[in-house]
């Protein structure tokens, strides 16, 4: 198995390369800039249209340690446009579950970087020797759930309107897949 930690250039569906490889704390203002445009999306972020500043975002990319946590970047052309996170869980109980993240630009959707991205993260979770990953998608992006039913997760519960998106009251769907025996 390669490593999962490696840089790799990727050709997407549309010919378009990118680089996927772990985050760098220099990465702080691109993938700021990133999470911002998709939060004034409003829509399948947790993020509010006014993200963090630059000096959270700095903090928060020291949480990465690579070994119970990851943050893999999309680079095209020295520009984050898509993300994946892990932290796995803090106490004994928990500590077989990673919980992942996952945001990537409009304009790069569609185009397989989402599987590319979600591929190298369960395949670091594997090589960390984590048993369980687990991930919430909003109850409309259908485009994700289809992506993580096609990955083998499998739905294990909705909180019923758990998020409030412009007014409105939508159901969070936590999925769950099993990734060693």
């Amino acid at each position: 198995m390669a490593d999962p930690m490696r840089a790799e250039v990727v050709t997407l569906k549309d010919g378009r390369k990118v680089v996927v490889r772990p985050a760098r704390l220099s990465d702080a203002e691109s993938l700021l800039r990133n999470v911002n445009l998709i939060g004034r999306e409003g829509v399948f972020i947790l993020i509010d249209e006014v993200g963090p500043d630059l000096d959270e975002e700095r903090q928060w990319l020291g949480t990465f340690d690579g070994v119970r946590s990851v943050l893999f970047v999309a680079d095209a052309d020295g520009e984050s446009i898509g993300s994946t996170d892990c932290h796995g869980g803090r106490f004994a109980k928990t500590r077989h579950v990673g919980a992942i993240g996952i945001a990537i630009r409009d304009g790069w959707r569609e185009v397989g970087l989402g599987r590319i991205l979600m591929g190298r993260t369960l395949e670091w979770m594997r090589v960390r020797g984590f048993r369980k990953a687990e991930l919430s998608v909003f109850g409309s992006n259908g485009r994700a759930r289809r992506l993580y039913e096609s990955l083998g997760f499998e739905s294990e519960g909705i909180s019923r309107r758990h998020l409030l998106i412009r007014g409105a009251y939508e159901d969070e769907i936590l999925m769950g897949l099993w990734l060693q025996d």
